[in-house]
């Protein structure tokens, strides 16, 4: 819908349209599919207490990685309840499918089929994209020679189309952050971490085990990216001199603009966040991560679990 409202030709009915922009399940959502709504509600007064979720956060880490396996995409997440405790049994063609499906879907409201062309060849790219060491979106990725006025619409034709996500880089973190956006320095996240997951081949061992080596960044970044979003949250970064870079930046209602670091693991040393902070100075930083939650007084950091980047709203409304 998103890419025949945006090309559409005849006249649009102003004022007789209401937008409703739909996502894949986000973390909160898959719980309750689960029937775990105890656990969210630990979840939440955990977090708006600031105190530790004591033997429940491992409870909380099995379900987020559960989650990386099916994703949010309605049907997969179906197939996933379906395996009952045995998920090595869980059905990958799902995922696969609706790969297949987005591929074939790109050949409609499309100019030429080199547009289809194109279109895919960003889509397959995204996962070299968000391993380039410049940390933004590289036309050349895709084909050495690639120029940006041939591919830039086959990528708004994604953007419109909800199958990626993306984030714009902001050259000054201050309010309002949009009027400090960097038009030409963005990065593109999928749409949906599960399927992120089975286009780089990820197995259900691999998953569920934590042993994603390389992929394990980039894709626990692209999973805060799509709760971020699916919580009407606009995806901002922040990229400094000296390699410093902040994953995301949000406004919130109280405590003004605040730096949002990513972290796949419990180790969570970083020199970005201390270079932001000596340069402008936040109420406090967030750490997500899969630590529980904490705050610490020495480095002003705020420690949200990985299983609970959905309640980030709850800080910026």
């Amino acid at each position: 819908m998103g890419v025949k409202l945006a090309r559409l030709n005849k006249p649009f009915p102003v004022g007789k349209v209401t937008r409703l922009n739909m996502y894949p399940m986000d973390f909160e959502e898959f719980l309750m599919a689960f029937n775990q709504e105890q656990l969210l509600t630990k979840i939440r007064n955990c977090f708006t207490k600031n105190e530790s979720m004591g033997i429940l956060h491992n409870k909380a880490i099995d379900y987020y990685r559960k989650f990386l396996l099916s994703g949010g995409m309605p049907e997969s997440v179906k197939a996933l309840i379906a395996c009952g405790n045995d998920y090595y049994n869980y059905d990958l063609s799902k995922l696969n499918n609706i790969i297949e499906d987005y591929k074939n879907d790109m050949n409609n409201y499309v100019t030429s089929p080199t547009e289809t062309l194109k279109i895919r060849s960003i889509y397959n790219s995204l996962s070299s994209e968000l391993q380039n060491a410049s940390k933004k979106f590289q036309y050349s990725v895709i084909d050495k020679n690639a120029k940006q006025r041939e591919y830039s619409l086959p990528l708004n034709w994604l953007v419109e189309s909800n199958m990626v996500q993306i984030c714009k880089c902001v050259k000054l973190p201050e309010k309002p952050l949009l009027g400090f956006v960097d038009n030409d320095t963005f990065k593109v996240y999928y749409s949906d971490v599960g399927i992120f997951n089975r286009i780089v081949n990820n197995d259900i061992k691999t998953i569920i085990l934590d042993d994603m080596k390389i992929y394990k960044g980039i894709i626990t970044e692209n999973y805060v990216a799509n709760e971020l979003k699916a919580n009407g949250i606009d995806l901002l970064y922040w990229k400094g001199s000296r390699k410093s870079k902040i994953d995301f930046l949000i406004t919130t209602s109280n405590d003004g603009i605040i730096p949002i670091e990513v972290k796949a693991e419990e180790h969570t040393k970083s020199k970005s966040l201390k270079v932001y902070n000596d340069l402008y100075n936040p109420k406090y930083m967030i750490r997500i991560s899969l630590k529980d939650f904490g705050y610490n007084e020495d480095t002003n950091i705020k420690s949200i679990p990985l299983y609970a980047v959905f309640l980030i709203k709850d800080l910026v409304n």
